[in-house]
């Protein structure tokens, strides 16, 4: 879990408790036959809740530094309690209705600190040891050795349980020493590439001299589709840059070159649409897999469900689950050779489940497994090709779409791109489309996608 998730569902979690402590003061003071009081204590304490938690969150309660010392979330409590206080009575006041005040405000005040503290007393213990085991810690990767990493490095080192440093990488590693002040040096920006894909690494860092720019430059084109922030330090002065890209490391100030997509409450978001839908429309459509499957069996000899190594988030390889839809014989794992209209490999079957797009569905299951999204730049096997060449040495930017896990449908087919792709112009536009898909993701623009994907694509004259 992120530090800005697990904050923000303390802050959550605090209006919530201010809201119980509302019901609690109702239910053991109010007479239970008023029910016309209840609308406007809820809407009178969410009110006092919510601007509690402004109040805290201003007084930077609602860091993990702050949340893991008890002694100072007990002292930050008060004046915001107090200040959510005078809201309710403001509200209750507007509302007509000031009788209602007295006691009960008192009891709302008081067991809303009681429980706060008690609560704060949990967190500081349950903070504190994620801090001191790095679970919140940001795992930030460093390329170039010199005085500006060593610079770097040391101002990190006044948080240790916000930051970690896993690493230096430099390309020239015959002049580098193997180790800088405790950090070693862990090979080339290639090793880095290859070890992120393999553990999480939440930023990289680039600290190199303004003079050393070409070396910048290629070393973003190197790491640009890397799934973490990718910023720069360096020595500032004569540095043009946009002022929505300082960000600080700590306190570094760094230039934000590259962010990841999707992270934290973003990625949440899909993360849950995925499981909630995903697991929905397995239920709803059971019959027809159990249907498919049986026709599979009898229209074939072989397995129901081809199993296909495709490349997926972070680059990495993941098995695809598909119905099968050619002849066992003839089967194709690493697609050297890309599927044509009338393809003499496909079964009868086949045919119908391709143009229906129904041979997709066990792809749901990749989806509650975690390896795919209901929506996504599509997958592709290793060998896949346009125009004889493979995609990557097509495209640039191919693999910036793997900044994201691949999806059952995407941007791209919903806008025709879909099928063999013959021309390299057919493999351009895909990959414009995922990346624009990525740049402008929301949880609306999944489902615009899902719906277009039955409206245009359900027997699409590209599918075959």
């Amino acid at each position: 879990m992120s530090a800005s998730i697990a904050v923000n569902l303390v802050q959550l979690s605090d209006i919530l408790i201010l809201l119980l402590c509302g019901l609690l003061s109702r239910i053991l003071l109010l007479p239970k036959d008023e029910h016309h009081v209840n609308g406007l204590l809820f809407f009178a304490t969410l009110v006092g809740s919510v601007l509690t938690t402004r109040v805290l969150a201003r007084a930077d309660a609602y860091t993990p530094s702050s949340l893991r010392s008890w002694n100072r979330q007990s002292l930050l409590l008060m004046k915001p309690l107090l200040f959510g206080a005078g809201s309710i009575i403001i509200c209750i006041f507007l509302m007509g209705g000031g009788q209602l005040l007295r006691r009960w405000l008192l009891v709302w005040f008081g067991l809303s600190l009681l429980f706060l503290i008690v609560y704060r007393s949990f967190l500081s213990q349950l903070f504190r040891r994620w801090m001191e085991a790095g679970r919140l810690a940001r795992r930030v990767a460093v390329i170039g050795a010199g005085e500006l990493s060593r610079e770097f490095i040391d101002r990190l080192r006044a948080e240790p349980h916000a930051y970690t440093v896993v690493g230096l990488y430099d390309d020239r590693l015959s002049r580098v020493p193997a180790m800088q002040d405790g950090v070693e040096v862990r090979g080339t920006v290639q090793n880095l590439l290859e070890r992120s894909r393999e553990e999480q690494i939440d930023v990289i860092v680039i600290a190199l001299p303004l003079s050393a720019a070409e070396r910048i430059g290629a070393i973003l084109e190197q790491v640009r589709s890397t799934v973490a922030d990718v910023c720069l330090t360096t020595d500032f002065a004569g540095l043009r840059y946009r002022s929505d890209q300082i960000s600080k490391i700590g306190s570094n100030p760094v230039v934000l070159m590259e962010e990841r997509p999707l992270k934290d409450w973003r990625g949440a978001k899909k993360l849950a649409f995925d499981l909630v839908v995903g697991s929905l429309l397995i239920v709803l459509s059971s019959p027809i897999l159990a249907l498919i499957a049986l026709l599979i069996r009898l229209d074939s000899p072989g397995p129901i469900i081809f199993r296909q190594p495709r490349l997926g988030f972070n680059n990495r390889l993941f098995t695809c689950y598909k119905f099968r839809t050619m002849r066992t014989d003839m089967t194709d794992l690493l697609a050297d050779q890309q599927t044509t209209r009338d393809d003499p490999r496909v079964t009868r079957l086949g045919k119908w489940l391709r143009m229906l797009s129904f041979d997709e569905l066990p792809q749901l299951f990749n989806v509650i497994r975690g390896d795919m999204s209901l929506v996504g730049p599509r997958p592709h096997a290793p060998n896949t090709k346009a125009a004889d060449r493979l995609y990557t040495d097509v495209v640039a930017k191919y693999a910036l779409r793997h900044r994201v896990k691949p999806g059952i449908t995407g941007w791209a087919q919903v806008n025709g791109w879909r099928g063999q792709t013959k021309k390299i112009e057919q493999i351009e536009n895909r990959v414009a489309c995922d990346l624009d898909y990525i740049e402008n993701w929301s949880i609306w623009f999944d489902v615009r996608i899902l719906v277009l994907t039955i409206t245009r694509e359900m027997l699409s004259s590209n599918a075959f």
